[in-house]
């Protein structure tokens, strides 16, 4: 610490804490310190030549990781190509490379900019811009430096940094968009996908586009970092393969000639190769059980299993009424969709056999779906029991939630029977109970769909595109990509895959489909129910409009 600095320090504490100034004073002094602290004890002067050439080695001495052998072949593809573009599978260090290239770069180029960008705030603050900070913190200390540290007792260990390493200048922010920033302006700095400006607003002789989850990320972007790679702009997409158009899949068919590509599948990890008590192996990396696990849950040849663990496009998606992306775009919406409306539950109620189907219950509130419920072998009094242990923890002050009920067949009789007889006991209804029956007639929109059954899949596809969020859970994600559209020579009509080919197909019933399907549905009048209250439709409507795209339109629910 230099005396000067120590002063300054000392003069800034000295401020009134109260005053915001004096805090402001005290944190751009301790931020100059950091800053000199970091110039005396550096072994490297930054933007360095050396590792400018060797990226692989920037991972080992300067970030002190062990990088695996797929990264090693992205790392040193993005040093030698302009345009880059990887696939993979789920869990196979996609971020942490996207980071640690950030970062390679950033202290490797004159003037070097990053911009990195993906589909959700929660993508680039909360994983990319947490990796790049928890790099950062981590880093001064080479690979086999840590290695002797873990062996070594705490008062023999190396000092960070360590004589093979160095600190990484500037100052860092919490928020992606703040970014890390040197004081000869080299820079990274994140967006979100739906920031076009933002993205495209940022010049420079050294510029470096990094694209998480790039098969979600609308053209806009792709347009704007086209305009600065006129200048000599590098671009570098990773994603899993969810849509098989844009960009993203381009790269790997149209315009493979202008990218280096690479596919990477949780297969390779060394975790699923050696086993994940193996030294080899990384933690945190998809490994053998997760595997076998998503080979039972979805199937080896399914398209689900071929996107999200082996790493490549699901083709021949057309008659799918769920694509792979749909559903991927609708997960990964759920973290950051507020949970805004009324309470609706969708309940698909099961029988009592021990080996039979699942009784699920989906909770929604808005356009988030909230965590399923499942169980199985359930009485119509045990199904009342937890319908009201989910009203009573779920609902809010003065709020009545509805439960929407498929009273289909024998089961389904049997426990609207016995809710019926439940509210009917009450001064005042815990609940708003309406029915729906699949096999009947479509209420709305018969000219287009045939059943209840195919307009409930028809109003779920609406409530998805227009921003509706879903869990991340493998039996819903299989459950719906098992649909398809049949159209009806004869009438005209749109009818889904039979209830009895989805059966055979996922050998069981798609009960989480049906709750969900049931827990979004607005049904025309929603007065047909135990309660006497009429009410209508959710206080938030999807944007662009109601999630019935032929006219039924939104109401405002004043109890919402």
């Amino acid at each position: 610490m230099t005396t000067s600095i120590a002063e300054e320090l000392g003069t800034a504490r000295a401020s009134t804490p109260s005053n915001l100034q004096g805090l402001d004073t005290f944190d751009a002094a301790l931020s100059r310190l950091l800053s000199a602290q970091v110039r005396a004890t550096s072994r490297v002067h930054w933007p360095s030549n050396k590792y400018r050439e060797d990226p692989v080695l920037f991972f080992r001495e300067i970030l002190g990781v062990e990088p695996w052998s797929k990264q090693i072949e992205i790392i040193e593809s993005i040093r030698d190509n302009k345009r880059v573009a990887v696939k993979s599978g789920h869990k196979v260090s996609k971020s942490h490379t996207a980071s640690g290239v950030a970062l390679w770069f950033y202290c490797s180029f004159e003037d070097g900019r990053v911009v990195m960008t993906s589909t959700t705030s929660r993508q680039v603050d909360d994983i990319l811009w947490r990796e790049i900070r928890m790099m950062r913190a981590r880093c001064g200390l080479c690979v086999d430096c840590k290695a002797l540290n873990k062996e070594r007792a705490a008062e023999d260990r190396i000092e960070v940094p360590c004589e093979h390493s160095s600190w990484i200048d500037g100052e860092i922010g919490e928020m992606a968009r703040t970014g890390l920033k040197s004081d000869d302006f080299r820079e990274i700095k994140g967006f979100t996908a739906r920031e076009a400006e933002a993205v495209a607003g940022i010049s420079g002789r050294n510029l470096f586009y990094i694209l998480d989850e790039a098969s979600g990320i609308k053209a806009e972007i792709y347009e704007a970092i086209e305009g600065n790679r006129a200048g000599g702009a590098r671009v570098a997409l990773f994603s899993n393969p969810t849509r098989t158009s844009g960009e993203f899949y381009e790269a790997f068919n149209g315009k493979s000639r202008f990218y280096a590509t690479h596919t990477v599948s949780s297969e390779d990890t060394p975790n699923a190769k050696y086993g994940d008590d193996d030294p080899r192996a990384i933690p945190g990396l998809a490994g053998r059980e997760w595997i076998e696990e998503k080979k039972e849950e979805w199937g080896e040849g399914s398209a689900l299993y071929k996107v999200r663990v082996q790493g490549i496009f699901a083709e021949l998606e057309e008659g799918k009424i769920f694509s792979v992306h749909e559903i991927a775009e609708a997960e990964a919406r759920w973290p950051d969709t507020l949970a805004i409306g009324r309470l609706r539950i969708g309940l698909d109620p099961a029988g009592t056999g021990p080996a039979g189907d699942e009784t699920v219950w989906a909770p929604r509130r808005g356009q988030r779906v909230g965590s399923l419920i499942a169980m199985r072998a359930q009485s119509p009094e045990a199904i009342l029991m937890h319908t009201l242990g989910i009203v009573r923890s779920q609902r809010r002050d003065r709020e009545i939630p509805v439960v929407v009920l498929d009273k289909e067949g024998k089961v389904g009789a049997e426990v609207h029977g016995t809710f019926l007889a439940y509210l009917a006991g009450r001064d005042e209804p815990e609940f708003e109970l309406l029915t729906v029956r699949a096999s009947d007639r479509a209420h709305r929109n018969p000219i287009v769909y045939d059943r209840q059954r195919d307009c409930l899949a028809g109003e779920l596809l609406d409530f998805l595109r227009n921003g509706g969020a879903i869990p991340s859970d493998a039996k819903l994600a299989k459950e719906l990509h098992a649909f398809e559209w049949i159209e009806q020579e004869k009438t005209g009509r749109v009818k889904i895959t039979a209830k009895k080919d989805v059966r055979k197909a996922l050998g069981r019933s798609p009960d989480r489909f049906d709750a969900v399907a049931l827990a979004v549905w607005q049904p025309v009048n929603e007065g047909d129910g135990a309660s006497a209250r009429k009410t209508t439709y959710d206080p938030a409507p999807p944007p662009g409009g109601a999630m019935d795209p032929y006219g039924a339109g939104a109401a405002i629910d004043p109890y919402g």
